[in-house]
């Protein structure tokens, strides 16, 4: 039943076009509520952005959906996406351990290792590593309490190198942050309630089957990413204004556009907590607590080469690289996308995808368009061997995009939220944690409690 007073349909506003966004603007208009869809730039999907290289669609932002979450899983098979879609292929991750790539070894997902076995053999690890990280059921049994640091939970259960071979290339690469920084709560709420629970990880049946997830899990489409967004913008049935920047929001709630007032009976702001704090002017406690929450910049190359110039480079049989804060490199990640997809493993050209920026790191905002490439491509070639030249790249840089969910994330969110005024609620990454699914299932609850609310305004 749609939400009406006085057989008026109740309106809302969404201010933001990324993903959570489009997931809460579709689920309101569905629901019967006269949807407004507000977006500052001229496109949809925020950092979902696909890009034409050689002829094949490729993404520069988020690049798969990751079919293990229920959310993403429930809204694929809403919009019918499920049958044109791509599966990732199984392959081997490089890290660079010593000076050398090493393969990651089976178990280890971006809070660690869920098993021994095969970090033993992987030989990723020094002896007194190994040593250290058997430890770790025994470390268990002291609970955690409070909010701590990723790096530091790890560290005390596994010691320090397992801290830096497999956590922060993978969770501090994710993140683009620092896991010395990183909220354990916010950043990996599973890992947040084992340690709470002081349960060993590595005999923890639970964490095992989430992590690391098999590679059909992780899906796209022949378009990219492009695809989701196509679809649940044009599943959108409301008013659409791209290019419209909202200035302020205020009592009502009421919104300034162009110098112009609207009103709504709620609003949803799904834009980045900088956006949304200057946005808030007349809510000091709720922008003060959005302003704390700090960004990254990044940068992300697209790369595509001659076949036959890369046919030997024997990294390019696993489907990319991490790499660690501390590996002296600019280059964060690779992604051989040739490798890692059916649908790209061209017969003429491969495809690879170079990643830059961590927090606290100015550097991709610094250099000019030819010296970040030449660094990224230095980096690649070092590590791999890699001599030939590109066909052709596509770079595109993230400024101040990756919110950094640090210690005190959730209860700066809390605070936030808590200010709003009724009826007004936060959606997106930068409250309900990065990555695809999160941004997704954060859409739909902030439509969830929008319909909450307007019909107990109704009732």
């Amino acid at each position: 039943m749609s939400p009406s007073t006085d057989h008026r349909r109740m309106s809302a506003a969404v201010i933001g076009a990324g993903i959570s966004g489009l997931v809460a603007a579709r689920a309101l208009s569905r629901a019967g509520v006269d949807v407004s869809l507000y977006e500052a730039s001229g496109r949809f999907g925020g950092q979902i952005r696909t890009e034409s290289l050689c002829g094949n669609s490729a993404d520069v932002g988020a690049e798969a959906l990751h079919l293990a979450s229920p959310a993403v899983r429930g809204l694929v098979d809403e919009l019918d996406l499920a049958s044109d879609a791509v599966s990732s292929r199984p392959g081997k991750t490089w890290l660079q351990v010593r000076g050398r790539l090493v393969t990651m070894p089976a178990g280890v997902g971006p809070a660690g290792p869920t098993r021994l076995r095969p970090v033993i053999s992987s030989r990723a690890l020094s002896l007194p590593g190994l040593g250290r990280a058997a430890l770790e059921p025994w470390k268990a049994r002291r609970k955690v309490t409070g909010d701590i640091s990723v790096a530091e939970f790890i560290t005390g259960r596994f010691g320090r190198e397992v801290t830096d071979t497999f956590v922060d290339p993978m969770l501090g690469g994710l993140h683009s942050g620092d896991i010395s920084r990183l909220s354990l709560q916010s950043a990996s709420p599973m890992l947040a309630a084992a340690a709470r629970a002081g349960k060993p990880l590595t005999t923890s049946r639970k964490l095992r089957r989430a992590a690391p997830a098999t590679p059909a899990s992780f899906i796209t489409w022949p378009t990219g990413l492009s695809r989701l967004v196509d679809r649940l913008s044009a599943d959108i049935d409301g008013r659409v204004h791209l290019s419209t920047a909202v200035q302020t929001l205020g009592v009502g709630p009421c919104l300034t556009v162009n110098g112009e007032t609207a009103e709504y009976d709620a609003v949803v702001l799904a834009v980045p907590a900088a956006a949304a704090a200057a946005m808030l002017c007349d809510l000091p406690a709720a922008a003060q607590a959005l302003d704390r929450i700090p960004t990254a910049t990044v940068g992300s190359l697209l790369v595509a080469f001659d076949r036959t110039t890369v046919a030997s480079v024997d990294a390019l049989r696993g489907t990319g690289i991490l790499l660690g804060s501390t590996s002296g490199r600019l280059l964060k990640s690779a992604t051989f996308l040739s490798t890692k997809w059916p649908h790209l493993d061209r017969p003429d050209h491969y495809l690879m995808r170079l990643s830059a920026g961590r927090a606290g790191q100015h550097i991709v905002s610094e250099l000019d368009d030819d010296e970040l490439i030449t660094r990224m491509l230095t980096d690649l070639r070092e590590l791999t061997g890699l001599t030939a030249d590109p066909l052709q790249t596509r770079l595109h840089r993230w400024v101040d995009t990756m919110p950094q969910l640090e210690i005190g994330h959730a209860e700066r969110v809390r605070t936030a939220r808590a200010a709003l005024w009724p009826g007004v609620v936060l959606a997106g990454a930068a409250y309900d944690g990065v990555g695809l699914a999160s941004a997704i299932a954060s859409g739909q609850q902030a439509a969830t409690a929008v319909l909450t609310y307007l019909q107990e305004q109704s009732a």
